[in-house]
């Protein structure tokens, strides 16, 4: 039997290399000393092996982290991209007046979404900025700043059916679209409605609960949920126009 010279592990007389750590056997006719000579290069070679193996390690995991931080700031970069491209909007259907009173017809874009809010803002509001907002109930609505007019807005109809207020003029059933009205106080303004995506999945179940919990009512588990609303505002309205498209 021939004993491995570095790890000691017993071997057959033909093995040529050590089966514990594959060391090679030197043959016992061989010179003493250039055994151990080769033993001291074996030794050598296989710690500096080891040595190699941490950094190698330690390379590898720095690699997949950097690639871990590429792949996230990738796919910020694209779905920041993807929410411009499909930013909720408001497609003004139609506008007139009548009777002192001008109407405004319009739909959400995408379809899907809802109208959470609607009011009149000055004409010289700046369409790409969003107001300051506070929450109530859970939802968010504008402060109203100095610039905005003291319009009182109405809905005309709606995309639900509702039942008829005492003291109100009832609103109609229009599917897929949105009608208000108001008195104009000043020669131009915008309207101003907030556009709410539908949640989906847990977050739209975690949003109803804590909707009942806000309104203490039951009723608001059957009540589709919505992201918090991005307020746009409709192209600049010419008031008191006159006649019907």
């Amino acid at each position: 039997m021939k004993r491995c010279t570095y790890c000691g592990q017993e071997n057959e007389d033909a093995a040529p290399f050590c089966r514990g750590c594959g060391t090679t056997l030197a043959d016992s006719s061989a010179d003493p000393s250039q055994q151990e000579a080769e033993s001291a290069e074996a030794r050598a070679l296989t710690s500096n092996l080891c040595g190699l193996v941490p950094g190698l390690k330690v390379w590898w995991l720095a690699c997949f982290l950097g690639l871990l931080v590429l792949m996230a700031i990738v796919s910020q970069s694209l779905s920041r991209d993807g929410q411009r491209a499909n930013a909720p909007r408001v497609i003004v259907l139609a506008e007139w007046s009548s009777n002192g009173e001008q109407f405004v017809t319009f739909r959400p874009e995408p379809a899907t979404a809802e109208i959470t809010y609607a009011d009149l803002v000055s004409a010289s509001v700046d369409a790409d900025a969003q107001p300051q907002t506070i929450r109530s109930f859970g939802e968010l609505f504008p402060v109203r700043s100095a610039q905005e007019t003291n319009c009182t807005l109405r809905y005309v109809a709606l995309p639900v059916r509702t039942l008829p207020v005492p003291g109100r003029p009832p609103v109609a059933y229009t599917p897929g679209s949105y009608t208000v009205a108001y008195s104009p106080s000043e020669n131009g303004c915008r309207v101003r409605v907030g556009v709410a995506l539908k949640r989906k999945g847990i977050g739209d179940y975690a949003a109803r609960i804590r909707n009942c919990w806000d309104r203490k009512s039951l009723v608001m588990l059957r009540v589709r949920s919505h992201q918090d609303p991005v307020f746009v505002v409709i192209p600049s309205l010419t008031n008191a126009m006159h006649g019907k498209p």
